[in-house]
């Protein structure tokens, strides 16, 4: 047997040696930007299912490990859960509760004074919400929706690393830090060009739908027509259930919780449609060509309302009446006034 060579493999002592010697070692700042850099890779080509589950997964702790890091810049108790329960050797040790994404950005507005816009945070948000899926509850999602979802918070933390970050980096970790945003600029760029090509060709196509054309949920670009099916053009994604699409339309686009509404007590922000009376009505859904307000859209028959009231004798929607009509729906009206 050779001097150098082991009796389990061939690793030599010195191959041993130098395994037990490394360490991980990565700062908050280049960690965040190496999961970056794993997410462009895997969504570069054509990638695979397992590709796109780990680009969302990387993504997602890539953001937050980005956003907690400026917070420690500003002060490491702000990253505790409870600032007021900071412990420095639990913060030493990373045995710390961190405070969650939306905790993080509401710290970074108001107490380090970053501007994080409404946009950015709604594809934080959504993001959020598809690692969550996926996570704990597996997720059905095409390429496209996770290109266009990570193009958008990919955009946001490329600017928020050189503007809130790097400024604060001395030069011995802003260098491997700088050298990793080349890779992963000219790797975004490529993404980013994939979406809007694929918009740009969808104009046409999408410009006799825009009456019904909302948000999709999957992948946040505004190409989702409600008709037969609901279908997304640029994702692909389709719903079967009409109340399913509405609902998560709601939460995930508008931010709109039906069952807490409904739970709560408050007005649910989907309601059976007056035409169909299907459950999926949205009253405030934004089209692409509605009012900035919303519109009143019906993802089961994609019939689109003007002015809605609720019936003074059920509380079910029904169109605004006029003048001289009674602010009834059909069965109100004959169960309260008798045959008109």
């Amino acid at each position: 047997m050779a001097k150098d060579e082991s009796i389990d493999g061939g690793e030599s002592g010195s191959d041993r040696q130098d395994r037990h010697r490394s360490k991980v070692e990565y700062p908050p700042v280049l960690n965040g930007a190496d999961y970056l850099l794993e997410v462009v890779t895997r969504l570069s080509g054509e990638p695979t299912p397992r590709d796109l589950k780990y680009a969302v997964l990387h993504l997602q702790a890539g953001t937050e490990v980005l956003l907690k890091a400026r917070l420690v810049q500003e002060h490491w108790s702000l990253v505790f859960s409870n600032p007021a329960q900071a412990n420095w050797e639990e913060f030493n040790r990373g045995s710390l509760t961190s405070c969650t994404t939306k905790e993080a950005i509401n710290r970074l507005r108001h107490i380090a004074r970053v501007k994080i816009d409404d946009r950015a945070e709604k594809a934080i948000t959504t993001l959020a919400d598809t690692r969550n899926a996926l996570q704990h509850y597996g997720l059905s999602m095409s390429a496209m929706a996770v290109e266009a979802q990570a193009a958008k918070v990919l955009d946001f933390l490329l600017t928020f690393i050189n503007t809130h970050l790097l400024p604060h980096l001395n030069s011995t970790e802003a260098v491997p830090v700088e050298v990793l945003m080349v890779s992963i600029r000219q790797k975004v760029r490529g993404i980013e060009k994939l979406v809007s090509t694929r918009l740009n060709g969808l104009r046409d196509a999408l410009a006799p739908y825009r009456d019904t054309t909302v948000v999709c949920p999957d992948c946040a670009q505004l190409a989702l027509v409600i008709g037969e099916p609901i279908s997304c053009m640029f994702c692909y994604q389709q719903w079967v259930r009409p109340q399913a699409a509405a609902e998560q339309y709601a939460w995930i686009v508008l931010g709109q919780d039906t069952e807490a509404a409904v739970t709560n007590g408050d007005p649910s922000p989907v309601r059976s449609c007056p035409l169909c009376t299907d459950f999926a009505l949205v009253l405030h859904a934004k089209t692409a060509g509605g009012a900035s307000k919303g519109t009143p859209l019906c993802f089961g028959c994609g019939h689109a309302f003007g002015p809605l009231i609720d019936c003074e004798g059920c509380g079910e929607v029904i169109e605004a009446p006029g003048w001289n009509d009674l602010p009834y729906c059909p069965e109100c009206t004959t169960a309260t006034f008798g045959q008109l």
